[in-house]
């Protein structure tokens, strides 16, 4: 029996997560083991956790991000020490994910990273992301672009599979609630033009400070007859200011709606009913797009990434973010979507990835990296 450990450090990687645990619970000889950084799961997923580790900081200052990856590197040593798995499964860029792979490499286990191969030039996560990919043993890709992007880092050529993204299972097979109910539950008027709003920090970002890039946002928003749903950003510096920014647009705009977590199911439900998205998250450019739902793109934070035409790109300037909107709620350019193809996989990713681990899991040289260059 092969055994995966599989380490989720917040909600959004647990929704994405959720193909690959449903598929290996039908495999035979494949289990897993859920270590949970964070208190994100509940009784109500249906998952068993294994170990928890606590990786939340007291605040969002640059101290207490890196004390927080001091402790859960001290709880993970209890967490490697006392159970038992053949792999080490992450998924991503946050910086969380590193107090997991330096332990993995002391540990020796062999380390699957999901999602690695992209660009995100605006932040640290581009660089946490190759860091996980010159640790890991097998690579997961999104996409070919994504793939031969780790194939020209130096890894060898037969630990890369281009098996597409686990979220286009969820946007495939989730059933989300119907729009009248989702609508309700929060809040929502279902006659009213709907924008959902996720604006992370653009943590390398010098040329304008994080609080005029939130207040260009709200300030453009304010030209149109909109509700605006907004949820919460990564935990990153700078995180408790763009909050206090947004609870303030919200106690002054009837029509704004503020959420910590939506979940996985209502997010993924209110995006196939809005009409656009709006801000710098991952998640218009990866997930919506399969929607064939405009995604308003700005800043530096997802520099790199494959592009559909769905995503408009704009700079911070208020004027044109407003455009950018005109653009996303003009009918021509919403009818011309309709035909886009999606880039992200076919909706079998979790069966591809299982097979891989299956294939690999004896080969004697998995552990020894190489630098393998393309000529």
């Amino acid at each position: 029996m092969i055994t995966v450990g599989i380490f989720t450090t917040s909600r959004a990687d647990f929704g994405i997560y959720k193909p690959l645990l449903n598929q290996i619970d039908l495999e035979e000889d494949i289990c897993y083991k859920l270590f949970l950084g964070g208190s994100h799961i509940t009784t109500e997923d249906g998952y068993t956790i294994w170990k928890t580790f606590d990786l939340t900081p007291k605040n969002d200052s640059d101290y207490y991000l890196t004390k927080s990856s001091a402790k859960a590197t001290n709880q993970l040593a209890e967490v490697f020490q006392e159970e038992s798995f053949d792999f080490v499964c992450v998924l991503g860029d946050r910086f969380e994910l590193l107090s997991i792979i330096q332990t993995a490499i002391i540990y020796k286990k062999p380390i699957i990273h999901i999602h690695g191969g992209e660009r995100s030039e605006g932040a640290i996560d581009d660089q946490i992301r190759h860091m996980i990919t010159k640790a890991s043993h097998i690579h997961f890709a999104a996409c070919e672009e994504y793939s031969n992007n780790i194939r020209k880092m130096g890894e060898q050529e037969w630990r890369i599979f281009n098996t597409g993204a686990l979220a286009v299972e969820n946007l495939k097979n989730q059933l989300c609630p119907e729009k009248k109910k989702l609508f309700e539950i929060h809040g929502l008027d279902e006659s009213k033009k709907t924008a959902i709003l996720t604006y992370h920090p653009v943590t390398l970002e010098k040329n304008i400070s994080t609080e005029e890039q939130i207040h260009n946002i709200f300030t453009a928003l304010k030209n149109f007859d909109l509700q605006v749903v907004v949820t919460a950003p990564n935990i990153d510096s700078e995180r408790s200011l763009i909050i206090s920014i947004i609870e303030d647009q919200v106690k002054k705009n009837k029509d704004y709606k503020f959420f910590q977590s939506l979940g996985s199911k209502n997010y993924l439900g209110l995006v196939e009913h809005c009409d656009f998205v709006i801000g710098n998250s991952s998640s218009g450019i990866l997930e919506v797009p399969y929607f064939k739902i405009p995604t308003v793109n700005i800043g530096s934070r997802q520099d790199g990434r494959v592009r559909h035409e769905s995503i408009i790109d704009t700079d911070y300037d208020t004027e044109l973010i407003k455009q950018a909107i005109e653009k996303a709620l003009d009918p021509t350019f919403r009818e011309a979507l309709k035909n886009m193809a999606y880039r992200f996989g076919d909706g079998q990713a979790s069966q591809k990835m299982v097979d891989s681990i299956r294939n690999l899991a004896n080969r004697k040289d998995l552990m020894i990296k190489k630098l393998d260059f393309p000529c």
